[in-house]
């Protein structure tokens, strides 16, 4: 049986799934639009959502404590929010833009919900948060779920620094 503060959350694997999944949007518009013009089309994009949002939410929809669900949410988020200036990366490398020629066409863009991406400072600020964001979010979701596993060492007596 379950301590009595074990349970699953519903609200945060919702949120971790509508976050990834969305993420994930972003990703493949960016990447896909460069590489392939055209493919990227409305129902594609929510299927990508859609099941990159049930996979995370899946995952994240596990009994544990408050602290270790919103921990693993933290951690689920800050890791796919990492791989946002990667995909800045290879949309700037897809479309011959880095490194950039001496005469860079700064005007190919790409639209993802009215903002222009390739090619444009947002492409880079969208990397640049991805980045930030994502170790803010990693270093919370690590230190959440650390935290517990260390207190029931040292409770137990086994998580003593060898010196």
């Amino acid at each position: 049986m379950r301590p009595h503060r074990e349970r699953k959350n519903l609200g945060a694997a919702v949120l971790a799934g509508l976050v990834c999944g969305g993420l994930w949007v972003a990703f493949a518009t960016t990447i896909l639009d460069v590489a392939r013009p055209g493919v990227m089309t409305v129902p594609l994009a929510l299927g990508v959502g859609s099941v990159t949002g049930l996979v995370v939410a899946a995952f994240c929809w596990r009994p544990g404590t408050p602290r270790q669900i919103w921990g693993r949410v933290a951690l689920t988020v800050g890791l796919h929010a990492l791989a946002l200036p990667v995909a800045a990366a290879i949309s700037f490398g897809a479309s011959g833009i880095w490194p950039p020629p001496e005469t860079a066409d700064l005007g190919l863009s790409l639209d993802v919900l009215g903002v222009r991406l390739v090619g444009r400072p947002a492409t880079v600020r969208l990397g640049v948060g991805g980045f930030v964001l994502g170790l803010l979010l990693v270093a919370i979701g690590d230190r959440a779920l650390r935290r517990r596993g260390m207190a029931d060492r040292m409770r137990r007596g086994t998580g003593r620094p060898s010196r």
